[in-house]
């Protein structure tokens, strides 16, 4: 399982989720999803918006969990 961390992140930072959605271009249902940790996937062109908006790493971002082994 992958943990999304950004909701942590954007409370360091102080920016709200409204305020990541108009830098990055990203709807705010979209960032809202990736908070909440309900999200299905990712676009790879949406994470390096966020992650060059937000000035920091993949590993800040996401954490692998472990999980099943399929």
């Amino acid at each position: 399982m992958i943990n999304i961390k950004l909701r942590s992140i954007l409370e360091r930072k102080n920016m709200t989720q409204s305020e990541l959605a108009k830098r990055t271009g990203i709807r705010p249902s979209t960032i809202s999803d990736l908070c909440n940790n309900n999200a299905d996937f990712i676009k790879i062109e949406n994470l390096n918006r966020i992650l060059e908006t937000l000035k920091c790493g993949l590993n800040d971002v996401l954490e692998f969990m472990g999980g099943d082994d399929r």
